[in-house]
C-alpha cells in the first residue's frame, strides 16, 4: 500500500539550480501521501535509467523552463537541471527519455510566434542541455516512441504521429491519424473528447499507449487516462477493457480531473502511473503530481492495484 507525500521544491531563479537538499519529505503512519510535487507541476514525463527516475513537466511561462528533477525512490525529488533558458512561449507537455546514450525532451511551445514541437538534448540528464530545436510540426503533446525496426516516431495529439531522423532531431514524411482514442461513456460530464498526452512504452511484447482525454479543465470529472495496446508500432490499436486507468468519477473526491498520466517501473518490476490533478476547492494552486500502483491483469493489461486506499 502506497501513498506519497508532500515534497517541497525550492527553485533559483538565478540561473542555478539548488541542489542542497532543500526538497523534503514526510511520512504518515509509515506511508508516503500524495501528492509526491505539490504546486502546479502538471503533465508529468517520468522515465528511469537503471535505478535512477528522472521527471520534468510543463513550466508554463515560468524561467527557467523544463525543470529535470532526479529520484531514487519515486518520492522524493530533487531538481538536478533545466533544459530552457531562453524563453519560447508558454510550455506545455513535454516528454524526457533516454535514446541511445542521450538524454531528450520533445515539448510543445504554444502562444507565441515561436510556437511549435521543439526537442532538446543532452548527454546527461544533468545538463547542459542544448539550444531548442523547432522540429516545425504542428499538434500539441509530442511522446517519442522507437519501433520495432528502430525507426524513431513522435505521437502527437489527436492520436496522430509522424516519423523523425535517425538523430531524433527533425522530421521524415508527413504526420498520419494512427489512432482514434477510446470513447467514454456520453453521459460522462467531460469539457470534450480531447485526445492528447500520446505516451509509449514497449513492454513484453506489447506497445502500450497511453493518453489523456476529456479535457483538462471545467467540470471535475473531465480528464482522465487511457490506455490501448498494439503488437507494432504501426498498429492497430486495441483499447483497454478496463478503461480509464485514472479518473475523477465523483465531484466530492478529493483529487479533480486526474489524467495526464505516465507509465513507470522499478528495478524490481513494480508499475505505477504518475499524473497530475487538481486538488477539491484548491484550483488556483495548479495542479500537483500524484502517483499510484498498478497491477498486471491475467489478460495483460495496467490498471490501478487494487485494495489500495
Amino acid at each position: 500500500m502506497i501513498k506519497n507525500i508532500i515534497v517541497i521544491l525550492l527553485l533559483l531563479f538565478d540561473v542555478a539550480i539548488s541542489t542542497s537538499g532543500d526538497c523534503f519529505a514526510q511520512k504518515h503512519n509509515g506511508y508516503y501521501l500524495n501528492p509526491i510535487l505539490q504546486g502546479d507541476y502538471a503533465d508529468p514525463s517520468i522515465m528511469r535509467d537503471g535505478s535512477d527516475y528522472y521527471m520534468t513537466h510543463s513550466s508554463f511561462d515560468y524561467m527557467p523552463g523544463l525543470t529535470v528533477l532526479h529520484s531514487k525512490d519515486l518520492v522524493n525529488w530533487e531538481p538536478i537541471s533545466f533544459a530552457l533558458k531562453e524563453y519560447l512561449g508558454s510550455v506545455w507537455a513535454p516528454d524526457i527519455l533516454k535514446h541511445g546514450d542521450k538524454y531528450y525532451i520533445y515539448f510543445t511551445v504554444a502562444g507565441a510566434s515561436k510556437g511549435g514541437n521543439y526537442v532538446v538534448w543532452a548527454n546527461s540528464p544533468y545538463g547542459p542541455w542544448s539550444e531548442p530545436i523547432n522540429l516545425n510540426v504542428k499538434h500539441i503533446d509530442p511522446g517519442h516512441a522507437t519501433s520495432e525496426d528502430g525507426t524513431r516516431w513522435l505521437f502527437l495529439s489527436g492520436g496522430h504521429r509522424v516519423r523523425l531522423a535517425d538523430d531524433g532531431l527533425s522530421i521524415k514524411g508527413n504526420v498520419e491519424k494512427v489512432y482514434n482514442g477510446w470513447r467514454f461513456p456520453k453521459e460522462w460530464i467531460t469539457t470534450g473528447f480531447g485526445l492528447e498526452a500520446p505516451k509509449v512504452r514497449y513492454i513484453n511484447g506489447y506497445y502500450y499507449l497511453m493518453c489523456a482525454e476529456g479535457g483538462t479543465l471545467g467540470p471535475p470529472t473531465a480528464h482522465m487516462a487511457v490506455l490501448a495496446r498494439s503488437k507494432s508500432i504501426n498498429g492497430p490499436w486495441e483499447n483497454s477493457p478496463y478503461n480509464p486507468v485514472v479518473h475523477t468519477s465523483d465531484n466530492d473526491e478529493k483529487w479533480w480531473n486526474k489524467g495526464h498520466g505516465s507509465l513507470i517501473d522499478t528495478p524490481d518490476g513494480n508499475w505505477y502511473i504518475v499524473y497530475h490533478a487538481y486538488e477539491k476547492s484548491y484550483l488556483n494552486l495548479g495542479r500537483p503530481t500524484l502517483i499510484e500502483p498498478l497491477e498486471w491483469t491475467n489478460d495483460g493489461w495496467l490498471r490501478l492495484k487494487k485494495g489500495v486506499a
